[in-house]
């Protein structure tokens, strides 16, 4: 997926600013539209890939994700709810869940907006190839720029959000490390195996009584 991503924005990139002496004002306009949509359906899934493989790593059942796209995985119904007839079931994010433990629900929500942002232009950029996406036939020049200027959008979004989902890894990965310290010297210390069944808390500082519990 790095590699792909990396080929498509180099891609879009020398189109935007090399000459092509070989296109004409349609061939340019083709192209914009092509490698756009590459860019911005791959940065989705790139967002998809990393969010669902946090994920893995909770207890959170896998057929509850597994076919979510990303904008399912920013904001959905409940799923209780709407298997409740007759109800109208809440909006529930698995990011959020995530997040949560961790005190960064209010840094994903806060930047919600933008986040939807790139899940919206998927869509309408879905919709508009449903629809056979018309061209904007004009020089050469406006058509680069354009794809010049719209890739770029996509991509800082796509950093933007990458830095939030790079931030929870780093908690998740940090609070993993401290009670695998403790655990580590409680092992050493002699505690026998049967007694390493821990109710471990994501975000809660691990402590062991003599009961092995929290």
């Amino acid at each position: 997926m790095q590699l792909l991503m990396g080929r498509i924005i180099n891609a879009f990139h020398e189109y935007a600013t090399t000459d092509t002496p070989d296109h004409n004002e349609v061939d340019a306009e083709v192209e914009r539209i092509r490698l756009y949509n590459e860019v911005l359906m791959y940065s989705a899934r790139f967002c998809e890939v990393a969010i669902k493989q946090l994920i893995y790593c909770t207890q959170i059942p896998e057929s509850r994700y597994r076919r979510m796209a990303l904008g399912a995985l920013l904001e959905s119904p409940c799923p209780d709810c709407k298997r409740q007839s007759g109800k109208e079931p809440h909006l529930v994010s698995l990011v959020g869940t995530l997040a949560h433990p961790f005190h960064l629900c209010m840094e994903f929500e806060h930047c919600a907006m933008d986040h939807m942002d790139l899940v919206n232009r998927l869509r309408n950029s879905e919709a508009a190839h449903a629809g056979v996406q018309k061209l904007n036939i004009r020089s050469i020049a406006e058509s680069k720029l354009q794809l010049m200027q719209d890739s770029q959008e996509v991509l800082n979004g796509f950093v933007h959000m990458l830095s939030h989902v790079e931030n929870l890894e780093h908690r998740m990965l940090m609070d993993l490390i401290e009670k695998g310290k403790v655990i580590n010297t409680l092992k050493s210390r002699g505690l026998p195996a049967e007694d390493c069944n821990f109710n471990l808390v994501p975000g809660e500082v691990f402590v062991f009584d003599s009961r092995g519990s929290m």
